[in-house]
């Protein structure tokens, strides 16, 4: 057991000295998923350090990493392009997305509408995680989107569309858009107030987890209305990630969507900086919080390789220390003051190869009982490699810490998904909040590869290893996996996406 969170620990430790030894490249990722070549988020290695994937402050710059005289002889021809890497010589060439040809896009049969700038298409994904405890409650313990175990799951029916407001700098532009989900994956992207009396399901059901406005002058951008955090690395929509499973820090850690306004202004080529007034986490009215938060943002392109991100987010939060575990009910003692911080680092080694760092640090006063602050923190790294057009490998690492136990476990009902069922909680037992109180730290190692069938269809495959080290405070001393028998696991995760 030693030698397994030895080995996470140097996984880790090998993503942030590898961002550091080749200091050059963070990143900042773009709003508009338009960004993509096939309209949605590809491998991280296909897009610049200055935009990664999905709706965050943090994206991935264009890096042109060419041969020069100083390593012109460890400089190989890829056709496209060539590589110069000191330590790795001549690494196997990659190529781009789109040498595959076109993808079939929705937004090609709107043509008046994509010709002044609207965006329109979606996807469908579909998964299956094989786990070999074979667990009794079918769950993969605090594993979420992917959270059912040996388990057909239609996760996601996503569909969107807008457009963007496009100043380019000078004059006035407006913009808008609209995000729809239907599946399972809608349980974790609903806000308190708004999808509350939707009359979802205990696993099917459907979210509106973006709805705004968008007003541009100059360099100020201003979003009105319902829009993703911009906290963190990972973002809503499973089709905008590498990986199928989400990380801790992003399902336990951040917010998913705020209500309110935010705005960014840009200060120069490099810099851009952001702030806005919330109803606080993944609420849209007073039904979670009645209380008004606050978003400040900061996102530094060092250079065309490299960018680094900040968001911080605070403001008074529910104490959650009065839920009723007798019924569906959420008692609410008081609200006090939370904040999350989050900062990622964003490097491009080369055309093809991609490493990112991601920490958090989040605290609540008086969260569980009157007097004990919660707070929870990590670090999440990544490694991406494009081997050929069709197929991509990523590496995943993930340290983190919930001190306090009162982050990770129990998610369900909630204020938005109020007949919603997962881990420790069953609407038809009326049994809820079993699987909480994991004073300690959770590990993940996960590798896998995504395959490009077509330009519109795609598959992955995640092997994931979680450890739990830590206490467990709860009535029944039940541990995270295996229907509370384990303190480990080991799965694999597939899905297909189809994208339109």
């Amino acid at each position: 057991m030693k030698l397994t969170k030895l080995a996470i620990a140097a996984a880790a430790a090998w993503g942030l000295c590898a961002a550091q030894a080749f200091a050059q490249e963070p990143q900042a990722q773009s709003a508009s998923y338009a960004t993509d070549y096939y309209y949605t988020q590809p491998s991280p290695s296909d897009q610049s350090a200055a935009v990664a994937p999905g709706n965050k402050m943090v994206q991935a710059p264009s890096c042109d990493i060419g041969c020069t005289s100083v390593c012109d002889d460890k400089c190989c021809d890829c056709g496209h392009h060539c590589r110069c890497l000191d330590w790795l010589n001549c690494w196997p060439c990659g190529c781009a997305l789109s040498d595959m040809g076109d993808a079939c896009a929705l937004a090609d049969h709107f043509c008046c509408f994509k010709e002044r700038g609207g965006v329109i298409g979606g996807w469908l994904a579909q998964s299956y995680v094989w786990n070999p405890y074979q667990p009794e409650d079918r769950f993969n313990g605090p594993m979420t989107w992917t959270d059912r175990a040996n388990d057909y799951q239609m996760n996601e029916l996503y569909f969107y569309a807008g457009r963007a407001a496009n100043t380019e700098g000078c004059g006035f532009d407006w913009g808008w858009r609209v995000d729809s989900i239907y599946g399972t994956n809608y349980r974790w992207n609903t806000s308190g107030g708004f999808e509350t009396n939707f009359g979802n399901g205990q696993f099917y059901g459907w979210a509106i987890p973006q709805v705004y406005a968008e007003t541009a002058y100059n360099d100020l951008s201003i979003k009105w209305g319902r829009f993703y955090s911009p906290v963190g690395y990972y973002v809503v929509g499973q089709a905008n990630n590498f990986f199928p499973v989400l990380p801790y820090t992003f399902q336990y850690g951040e917010p998913f969507t705020h209500t309110g306004a935010l705005a960014t202004y840009k200060l120069s080529d490099s810099l851009t900086v952001g702030g806005g007034i919330t109803h606080g986490w993944d609420a849209s009215d007073n039904t979670a919080n009645p209380h008004a938060g606050g978003l400040a943002t900061a996102t530094w392109t060092i250079d065309e390789c490299r960018s680094l991100a900040y968001v911080g987010v605070f403001g008074p939060e529910p104490n959650l220390s009065g839920v009723n575990p007798a019924d569906t009910s959420l008692g609410v003692v008081g609200y006090t003051t939370r904040y999350l911080q989050t900062l990622v680092y964003i490097r491009k080694f080369s055309d093809d190869i991609t490493g990112v760092v991601q920490s958090d640090f989040g605290t609540q006063e008086d969260a569980i009982v009157p007097g004990e602050p919660a707070r929870w923190y990590g670090v999440n790294t990544y490694l991406y490699w494009n081997q050929t057009c069709r197929l991509q490998w990523g590496l995943n690492a993930e340290w983190f810490r919930d001190q306090g136990g009162y982050r990770v476990g129990s998610l369900f009902p909630s204020f938005g998904s109020p007949n919603a069922s997962g881990l420790g909680s069953d609407q038809s037992t009326g049994t809820f909040f079993t699987r909480t109180g994991y004073d300690g730290s959770f590990y993940r190692v996960m590798f896998g590869p995504k395959y490009y069938f077509t330009p519109n269809i795609y598959g992955r495959a995640a092997f994931a290893w979680d450890l739990y080290d830590g206490d467990v405070n709860n009535a029944g001393n039940l541990k995270p996996f295996d229907n509370g028998l384990r303190e480990h696991q080991e799965v694999m995760a597939f899905d297909v996406i189809a994208t339109f």
